[in-house]
């Protein structure tokens, strides 16, 4: 009788934990551990630094994965579009980078809350630093070389003809021989022409002196027509190099990255739109100068710019084209509020606001 009563009693408790068992196992396998988190090198908000990733995106997810108590592995991938593509058809779980909100992206993926604001802006050469190239760019122009050419013709032809004039009564000036003549006869041309040393040789003869009358006369002609030709020189370089503004833009080469929010909005504009997988291949391009300029995410441009690229690049303009950076999910993620009510609370105790200050120097 009291075995019986034992083995009920062991029959109804062993119920009990199969039943709690049964219960806790769906929750626990609801939560997959740890996260697989994407990210791409976007610096200053996500790079590789001696084998660890970091960056102002790749802190802030550490401290949300912090808050939330979330285990996760972090790895890269090669192109935002990779990137994107991962979240996409599930691989990933989270990707954080740079990555804007963007209607088209948000009916293939779900976003977080934004977390950063920015926009584009332009990359174009540091000129101070190309002084070498400017210098050669100006001495073998177009313009310059077909009036110094066009001067040359005329100091010949009027070395032939004074020659011509003046080698029988005048031979101690402008000697018979004509190897020996022309020599002296272009030397007369020249200071005559630049007005600076002419004396030395005087035409004795008549038809001697009209050539020189008009070839003085002439000369002033040729100074002005070579001074307007440098003008005009310098005019098409500034043309070429000064790039200030989005619409300085129009006609020439600028590089970005493919399948971005920046190649989104070049797409469209009358520009030669130069695409590159990542933008260290566009930094190169400009560098190479296959490009005139970059459009692309402003944080990143910034940073290239007063740390690797410094002295080489500088940005240009004001920021156009306003975005806001978010963390991408898959599509009904279970951790989209959770990430969303863990960015609010890090704002609040003032955890983003340090960390913003520790990358970019200040609050937004």
């Amino acid at each position: 009788m009291q075995l019986n009563h034992w083995s009920r009693k062991i029959k109804k408790f062993g119920g009990i934990w199969v039943l709690i068992c049964f219960f806790n196992y769906p929750v626990q396998a609801q939560v997959p551990i740890p996260l697989r988190v994407a990210t791409k090198s976007f610096a200053p908000l996500a790079f590789e630094q001696n084998g660890q990733y970091t960056g102002f995106s790749i802190e802030l997810w550490k401290e949300i994965a912090q808050e939330l108590s979330i285990e996760y592995e972090i790895y890269e991938e090669p192109t935002i579009i990779a990137l994107l593509n991962s979240v996409t058809v599930g691989t990933t779980d989270v990707a954080v980078a740079g990555i804007t909100i963007t209607s088209e992206r948000e009916e293939k993926i779900d976003f977080s809350y934004s977390f950063f604001e920015s926009g584009l802006q332009i990359l174009v050469l540091n000129q101070s630093s190309s002084s070498i190239f400017s210098v050669f760019s100006f001495l073998f122009s177009p313009i310059l070389l077909q009036a110094l050419c066009f001067i040359l013709v005329s100091i010949l032809i009027a070395a032939h003809l004074i020659w011509y004039f003046e080698r029988q009564k005048n031979s101690d000036m402008f000697p018979k021989d004509y190897k020996q003549g022309i020599l002296e006869a272009s030397w007369w041309a020249v200071v005559t022409v630049v007005t600076v040393g002419y004396g030395d040789k005087v035409p004795k003869d008549m038809p001697g002196r009209i050539i020189a009358a008009i070839w003085m006369f002439s000369g002033v002609l040729l100074i002005s027509y070579f001074t307007a030709s440098i003008t005009s020189v310098l005019t098409v370089q500034q043309l070429k190099t000064d790039i200030n503004k989005f619409t300085d833009l129009i006609g020439k080469q600028v590089a970005t990255v493919k399948g971005t929010t920046a190649a989104a909005y070049l797409a469209n504009r009358p520009v030669g739109l130069l695409e590159f997988d990542t933008i260290e291949e566009a930094f190169k391009a400009l560098e190479e100068r296959k490009a005139n300029a970059i459009v692309y995410d402003a944080p990143v441009l910034l940073y290239y710019a007063n740390g690797e690229g410094a002295g080489k690049v500088k940005t240009v303009g004001a920021i156009f084209q306003k975005q806001s950076y978010g963390i991408a999910l898959k599509q009904d993620s279970i951790y989209r509020e959770r990430i969303n009510q863990a960015l609010l609370t890090l704002k609040e105790k003032g955890v983003y606001d340090q960390l913003y200050e520790k990358w970019f120097g200040q609050t937004n």
